[in-house]
């Protein structure tokens, strides 16, 4: 672009910023044109697409974690490795399972991570070492596919997008470990603390359990999905009372009214699994695949992997600056015009001070003058009335000798006196 050019169009067509459009000028239709179609469209397409959703179960042995992932999905999710004793093993082993779910033509690829030995040695130390590893396995493996021009189009998506943290009924807090597991992990990804067992608890201790978890989680300083992610997640607000969900699983199915139920039967009656008064798994459900599935990818990719991802390239050399092609760059724009803003506000306070402060002295200096010059008129005009006194003192003599004069009544002595003055 010329420079003349330039200068003349300065101002008229600003610069809209980095992988932005100009915004658009509004139109009127003088008739239908069919853009009603395209909503349908989309739906039409995205539910030809496959959805994703990759989970990791976490928790102490002996908490039902395989029969309530069975009773989430409402199918069988068979273990495809064989029971072992919980010490046979030093270390946690991490165990990923891949199914696909098919309702009403749209298809759910569902990957579930089991944690077999999680908190059943006695050294619990390194319990979290080979968890962490994989989910950072996952965000490496997936930056490295971005940056491969050959899986521009399509990445497999292996990444963890929750955690469902199981914690056992005692009534008494978490545990060092569970505490020490939740912080962690919360850093890394999202996290959803559940309750399990929560046949084996009163209405009462679940009302208190679940203030004592909420005081401990506040206190390690916790984040849960979605309470701390309001801003990246819409129409969950409801289900925030809810967390730390209390929840039950079973594979039986019962009979109860007219209507075939999962649930669990004992010799003081029945507790069914999707009764929002017995426990709170609808709410769960509700959260995992009506609400905040979709949810769940995007803070993943939004907020888990742009950290990781940010730290990786700075650990790489590169500076932490504003770049064009920076996936934060609209939220470091609007921190640099904040700060900015403040900078000037100081400023401007600054300078409305040194002014006040001038001014202040300059009002103090013109004052101090102002008596200084009142104190010298009056000390002239007092000069000056003794001046005038004694001119008037003098006329009035001058004026006597010129009466005598006239009237020849004057004497030598006198006329001597007044030839002397």
């Amino acid at each position: 672009m010329p420079l003349e050019f330039a200068h003349q169009h300065n101002g008229q067509f600003p610069d809209p910023g980095p992988w932005k459009h100009p915004e658009p000028r509004p139109l009127e239709l003088t008739a239908p044109l069919g853009l009603e179609s395209l909503p349908s469209q989309r739906f039409t397409k995205v539910k030809r697409s496959t959805f994703g959703l990759n989970l990791m179960i976490v928790g102490e042995s002996g908490l039902g974690k395989t029969t309530f992932m069975n009773t989430l999905f409402n199918t069988d999710l068979k273990e495809e490795i064989l029971p072992r004793n919980p010490q046979s093993s030093q270390t946690v082993q991490i165990q990923p399972a891949y199914y696909e779910l098919v309702e009403d033509g749209v298809l759910l690829n569902l990957c579930i991570v089991d944690t077999p030995g999680f908190g059943d040695q006695l050294n619990r130390e390194h319990n979290l070492t080979p968890i962490m590893e994989y989910i950072d396995k996952q965000f490496e493996e997936y930056m490295a596919a971005e940056r491969h021009p050959g899986f521009r189009k399509s990445i497999p998506d292996t990444r963890i997008h929750a955690v469902l943290y199981f914690i056992a009924p005692n009534g008494h807090g978490l545990k060092e470990l569970d505490a020490r597991a939740l912080k962690t992990l919360s850093t890394k990804i999202n996290v959803i603390p559940i309750i399990a067992k929560a046949d084996t608890m009163t209405v009462e201790e679940k009302v208190s359990f679940k203030s004592i978890l909420l005081r401990d989680l506040e206190n390690h300083h916790i984040k849960t999905f979605p309470s701390s992610y309001s801003d990246e997640v819409d129409g969950a607000e409801e289900l925030f009372q809810h967390i730390p969900f209390t929840v039950i699983g079973s594979d039986s199915v019962a009979l109860v009214g007219n209507k075939q139920v999962r649930c669990r039967s004992y010799r003081w009656g029945v507790v069914e699994v999707e009764n929002a008064e017995h426990s709170d798994f609808v709410y769960l459900r509700e959260l995992l695949m009506s609400t905040c599935l979709h949810d769940l990818v995007e803070t993943t990719h939004n907020v888990h992997y742009h950290q990781y991802r940010g730290d990786a390239l700075r650990a790489m050399g590169r500076p932490v600056s504003i770049l064009e092609c920076d996936d934060t760059y609209e939220s470091q724009i609007e921190g640099t015009k904040l700060q900015n803003k403040q900078e000037m506000e100081r400023k401007e306070e600054e300078i409305r001070q040194m002014f006040v402060q001038k001014v202040r002295e300059k009002e103090v200096a013109l004052r101090e003058r102002e008596e200084k010059l009142n104190a010298k008129k009056a000390e002239m005009v007092a000069e000056l009335e003794q001046y005038r006194a004694l001119i008037e003192a003098e006329q009035r003599e001058v004026d006597e000798l010129m009466t005598l004069s006239r009237s020849g009544t004057i004497s030598k002595s006198s006329s001597k006196l007044f030839k002397a003055k």
